[in-house]
Order: C-alpha cells, then sequence, then structure tokens
C-alpha cells in the first residue's frame, strides 16, 4: 500500500487535467489567431492609405481646366496624378 499523508486518499483524474489544457490551448489560439489577423488587417489598411494612385477626373472636359489644376491631359481626359484612395 501507498503512503497517504494525514489518510487523505488522492484521487487524480486525468479528464479534468485534458479538459483544461484543451480549453486553454482552444483560447489561446483563438486569442493569438484573433491578434494576428487584427494586426495584418491594420497594417494593411495603413499601407494601402499611402499609396497614390492614378485616376481619371470625372466633370472636367476641357483641356485648359485641367491643366490649370496642375493636372494633365491624355487620350481627352483629365488625370490626376497624386490621387488617395481616401479621398
Amino acid at each position: 500500500m501507498r503512503y497517504q499523508p494525514y489518510g487523505k486518499k488522492r484521487n487524480f483524474s486525468v479528464i479534468p487535467a485534458v479538459r483544461f489544457v484543451s480549453v486553454t490551448f482552444f483560447f489561446g489560439t483563438l486569442i493569438f489567431c484573433g491578434f494576428s489577423t487584427g494586426s495584418f488587417m491594420i497594417s494593411y489598411l495603413i499601407s494601402s492609405l499611402n499609396i497614390i494612385q492614378t485616376t481619371s477626373i470625372p466633370g472636367t472636359k476641357d483641356k485648359e481646366k485641367c491643366e490649370s489644376k496642375n493636372e494633365v491631359w491624355r487620350d481627352n481626359k483629365c488625370w490626376d496624378y497624386e490621387h488617395n484612395p481616401s479621398f
């Protein structure tokens, strides 16, 4: 017979320990994936706001008006080479 201090019988079940480890692993993975996804989305949005794209300016049909706004007249359209997508 095994020695038991103070006459108490110890019962150790593996099932609660496995449940605890499983739940901890699940929520840890959930938090890690959420943080990774969120940080990726934030960095993508911040980098996309700094990109300058070329776009045709609708409504400007006159070459003189286009050039007076420091834009480029090409292919019968007024082009802006400093357009920010967040505009």
